[in-house]
């Protein structure tokens, strides 16, 4: 459900202009799902809506819970039979973050990275994309999570700027006052290196939080790993990356899988801090490190004293930088774990 589906239910089906507002108001403030919650609307006019207008254009198809109850990863089932998945977790008490997929698989190949290994089927619509964000303020009612929803990141399945007239608009949808009423600082969108959206969203979407899917700072390291590094190499990144810094003056995320012996060596923090020494202002770059969650790839994940040297390399040499924390990799929720196989 989203804002442009509900003024089209109010004209099909002869509704006064107000009952746009109620509606917007039942769904997104009050995150009903079912009619009948809808008490401002006439029982034999929710009757048809529950027929006819389902409020998500998505379903639940499974729900896994990760053992310290901080994550949630939904299976749902969209319209045409495929299935995405995406992420429920709480980094902090008191602060729910979703992680919202934007296409079906993924066609970046990216070797870390499980929905790589699916290929694209397709895009997701605008809706599919709100809509997994309202299915979360949903769940968060019905299970009566002691906190609301705060942020948005699109790092689910999928590559957000393959898909970006409707990522861009589903932005659009979030901060919609109406709406969802999520203001731009928290939301963020991570890309694999697509340039020409990289430009595109400084200009649209200055306030929104840009994070970028490094893992390598070196090209042939990294187009080894990340094939988009062939056709958008570093050295073209690094001036896209200092463009949209010199728009919108916001920090740049930089986010970084340690692979053992691959990219996890002294050698290669100093790549990163010579790939960072390219991008004005260095001060408005953070280096996220992930320990790897193991997928089916051969890749395997570098120990936490590598992770500590890593980051202790970087912080000494000026770079802003920390270890994320790793929720949900006991359901396979964590970054780059997430897949749906099998797909119709």
């Amino acid at each position: 459900m989203d804002s442009q589906r509900i003024d089209q239910i109010v004209e099909k089906y002869g509704l006064q202009k107000f009952r746009a507002k109620q509606l917007k108001k039942a769904f997104f403030e009050d995150a009903v799902s079912d009619y009948d919650e809808v008490s401002t609307l006439k029982k034999d006019l929710r009757e048809t809506l529950k027929k006819e207008e389902p409020i998500l254009c998505l379903e639940e198809h499974v729900v896994q819970e990760s053992s310290d109850k901080r994550t949630f990863k939904a299976l749902l089932k969209l319209e045409d039979g495929r299935y995405i998945e995406t992420v429920l977790m709480s980094p902090k008490p008191d602060h729910w973050t979703a992680c919202i997929s934007s296409q079906v698989g993924c066609a970046m190949a990216c070797t870390f990275c499980a929905t790589g290994t699916m290929g694209l089927l397709r895009n997701l619509s605008s809706e599919e994309i709100s809509d997994q964000v309202l299915f979360w303020k949903q769940f968060i009612k019905r299970r009566k999570l002691d906190a609301r929803l705060q942020n948005i990141v699109y790092m689910g399945m999928g590559e957000p700027f393959h898909n970006k007239t409707k990522v861009f608009q589903s932005i659009e949808e979030l901060n919609n006052s109406e709406t969802f009423n999520i203001g731009s600082r928290h939301i963020s969108v991570s890309t694999s290196g697509l340039l020409k959206p990289i430009y595109e969203m400084a200009e649209k979407f200055p306030q929104v939080n840009l994070a970028i899917s490094l893992h390598a700072a070196n090209d042939t390291l990294r187009t080894g790993m990340m094939p988009i590094n062939k056709t958008f190499p570093l050295d073209k990144l690094a001036e896209a990356l200092t463009d949209y810094l010199a728009k919108t003056n916001r920090k740049i995320f930089l986010e970084y899988i340690l692979l053992d012996n691959e990219n996890d060596s002294l050698d290669d923090a100093e790549d990163l801090v010579q790939f960072i020494h390219k991008v004005k202002p260095q001060k408005l770059l953070h280096v996220n490190l992930i320990v790897y969650n193991q997928t089916d790839s051969s890749h395997r994940q570098a120990s936490r004293e590598t992770a500590t040297k890593f980051k202790d390399y970087l912080i000494d040499r000026g770079v802003s930088a920390t270890i994320r924390k790793n929720l949900g990799r006991d359901i396979d929720g964590a970054c780059g774990q997430l897949a749906v196989h099998d797909q119709k």
